[in-house]
């Protein structure tokens, strides 16, 4: 961890007056003009037990430490002390700071440092720690401005191995104790929630207010969440969902962040996300037991998500996590259903501030719709916030809109897209006004659509008509907007929701947390710890939509390959009522086939093809995407897959296509396809594909 301060420069005569002007704090940043830096680190930063940590602050000038000392708190296992408790205020000790060293860089760095001895470091302790002056009976570091009131760092030995039978009272091979190794069980990114086991338990199971207390959003409790050795104290945390929030035993969590502490979250290949999070959502990967989905694991909401933002339309990124919950003593006890290891969770990026700027976003407002009612989320800058501008929109949208105003109020591509997504995976829990966001770009003034709660899907039986406000308002009757429609509708059938693409979607997230080939894998023991874990026949579950044994029950392999066997043979299932109900159109035209003109070479500066079938066609468009073959991968790193939908170039054209080869790789593979429009403006679905590997 390294914090970094800054001080003005003026003249001082000893430290406490140098740390007391301490006016900002910049965490990886540039100091402001006319600043001079100071940085607070500790070494390691997440120690292991038995180590020896030092903690050193760096300035330019120098520091005299007569009356500065370190001060920190010993928060053990099973004995949390929330900010609030009167604890926080009292239990601290105290450790000498060296006396001022001079560097010998050619910077001339002055530091002083402390040591705190490896006996105080045993696992899973969390040591919390400020700059004390004994002279003004005041911390005078973190800066008073911090909304953080110390410094932390978790001391972790490492996820250890885990046991547990997925039902330890029943009979047969469900009885049987499996260890889940370290390979495994370090599988997934962990997060530590630390905290009181009251709190833990009051948020997943017995809230006082009721089980089946409707949605809020008061955060009741504090903790302290680690991730990657990073330590976010004080956190605000609390349940997530609706109605059925306290219904499924696994339930899911929403963690708010300090302002300045944002989480620095990576997604499933270890990547950074652009921007740092506010909040944190953890869905429980657990199905309402109703739906017979029960075992897909997060993957509905995980895949439908990454659908959605295939195909242009702005959704939450997602990771998985293991989350691992600090409230008692003892890590890994005999009892499976104890112990620190909590399972399988699916975080979802916040739809926020971030969120537009994580995803390129213009600056706009941004609305949460919850039963027809709009919370605002983001207002741009100069903008009321009175919600005049949603409150008419819907207001205009009941009012039988023509073509002039959903081309001037709606952006139209975005939202083609958005209803072929949720036509496609059968997101139609929208029904109600809720599950969903509007947005609005100051600049264009063009609403769009931002998905949200997409859990209840890839199912027939799933909740909800899909009658959203844009539909209902007669967007989808309105020509020529249904032919637009329609157009992409046919696109992202051909290129993004079929058995081939989707399918390899569906393997390249089942990968993240699963084995497909049969191999032991973190689902398992996520089974092992919620399927038959007491909560289940407990009255803290609704039955119905929760109870135990329920993982798997519609798996054909009863396992989780099969539930993710299932999803592809929904997406076939889906794709033909696609074709058979939205695209059964005889003024579509028919599909163009395509063939090399000459020899396809990539040190050549193009591609010639040509239409092979005649074809009456007013206009032709031609595109290159590169796929990721997964019989061979163009190299062997776990990275997400590249999908047709996502097109390097694309183009009108006639009847023979010049593609360009300049963005080719060695080792990569290419589609090249064509679809023609006739005279009445309808266009084809895209040809079968030229596919390519560069040699």
């Amino acid at each position: 961890m390294q914090i970094r301060f800054t001080i003005r420069r003026r003249g001082f005569a000893s430290a406490l007056c140098f740390l007391l002007a301490w006016s900002a704090i910049v965490v990886g940043g540039e100091a402001a003009k006319d600043e001079t830096p100071i940085k607070v680190s500790h070494a390691p930063k997440q120690p292991k037990s038995g180590e020896r940590v030092v903690i050193t602050v760096e300035t330019q000038r120098p520091l005299k430490t007569e009356s500065l000392v370190l001060q920190y708190q010993v928060v053990d296992p099973g004995n949390y002390i929330d900010l609030r408790a009167p604890a926080y205020a009292t239990d601290w000790k105290e450790a000498a700071l060296s006396s001022a060293v001079r560097a010998t860089s050619a910077a001339s760095r002055t530091a002083f440092k402390a040591e705190l001895p490896p006996e105080l470091q045993t696992n899973r302790r969390l040591i919390r720690y400020r700059i004390f002056s004994t002279e003004s009976k005041a911390v005078v570091a973190p800066d008073a401005k911090d909304t953080q009131p110390n410094f932390a760092y978790f001391v972790y030995d490492g996820i250890p191995e885990w046991r547990g039978a997925v039902n330890p009272k029943g009979t047969g091979p469900e009885k049987k104790v499996v260890t889940f190794d370290q390979k495994v069980m370090r599988s997934l990114q962990a997060y530590h929630l630390i905290a009181e086991r009251r709190a833990v338990e009051n948020v997943t199971w017995h809230d006082p207010k009721g089980f089946m207390n409707p949605a809020g959003s008061e955060y009741e409790y504090t903790g302290t969440l680690v991730a990657e050795g990073a330590v976010y104290d004080h956190v605000r945390f609390r349940a997530r969902g609706g109605q059925w929030r306290h219904a499924t035993g696994k339930n899911m969590w929403k963690i708010d962040f300090l302002k300045g502490h944002r989480l620095e979250a990576r997604d499933n290949w270890g990547r950074k996300y652009p921007k740092k999070w506010d909040k944190l959502n953890l869905s429980g990967c657990i199905q309402q037991a109703d739906y017979g989905m029960r075992g897909e694991q997060g993957m509905l909401d995980a895949v439908s998500f990454r659908l959605f933002n295939l195909a242009g339309v702005e959704a939450p990124h997602t990771h998985w996590v293991q989350f691992r919950i600090v409230d008692a003593p003892e890590e890994t006890p005999d009892d499976q259903y104890r112990g620190d290891f909590w399972g399988l969770y699916l975080a979802i990026e916040n739809v926020d501030d971030q969120f537009i700027e994580t995803h390129d976003l213009p600056d706009g407002n941004l609305y949460k719709m919850d039963f027809n009612g709009p919370e605002p989320k983001h207002l741009a800058a100069d903008a009321p916030d009175d919600r005049a501008d949603v409150l008419q929109f819907m207001r205009d949208l009941r009012r039988n809109p023509n073509v002039d105003w959903w081309r001037t109020h709606v952006d139209l591509p975005r939202y083609y897209s958005y209803r072929s997504i949720l036509e496609s995976v059968h997101h139609y829990d929208i029904m109600m006004g809720k599950n969903y966001y509007y947005f609005r770009p100051t600049a264009t003034k063009r609403w769009q659509v931002i998905p949200w709660d997409v859990d209840l899907t890839w199912s027939d039986r799933a909740y909800g008509n899909g009658e959203e406000p844009f539909k209902q308002a007669g967007l989808l009757r309105c020509e020529p907007l249904t032919a637009e429609y329609q157009s992409r509708l046919i696109e992202i059938r051909d290129l993004l929701f079929n058995a081939e693409q989707t399918g390899a979607l569906i393997d390249e997230y089942a990968a993240v947390i699963g084995d497909l080939n049969g191999g032991r894998s973190f689902v398992e023991a996520d089974r092992a710890k919620w399927d038959f874990h007491p909560i289940m026949s407990s009255r803290y579950i609704r039955p119905g939509k929760s109870g135990p044994g329920y993982f798997y029950g519609n798996s054909p392999t009863g396992d989780f390959r099969g539930m993710a066997q299932l999803m592809k043979q929904y997406v076939a299932h889906r794709g033909e009522w696609i074709d058979r109900t939205l695209l059964a159109d005889a003024s579509i035209p028919a599909t163009p086939v395509i063939a090399p003109a000459g020899p396809l070479d990539a040190s050549a500066p193009s591609w010639k093809l040509r239409l092979a079938r005649p074809a009456a066609a007013q206009k032709v468009k031609w595109r290159l995407a590169e796929i990721t073959d997964t019989k061979n991968p163009p190299n062997p790193t776990r990275l997400p897959g590249k999908y047709e939908i996502d097109a390097l170039w694309q183009a009108e054209g006639g009847a023979v296509g010049d593609i360009p080869t300049r963005r080719l790789e060695k080792g990569h593979t290419y589609r090249i396809r064509a679809r023609v429009q006739n005279g009445a403006g309808s266009w084809s679905h895209w040809s079968a594909p030229e596919q390519i590997t560069v040699r």
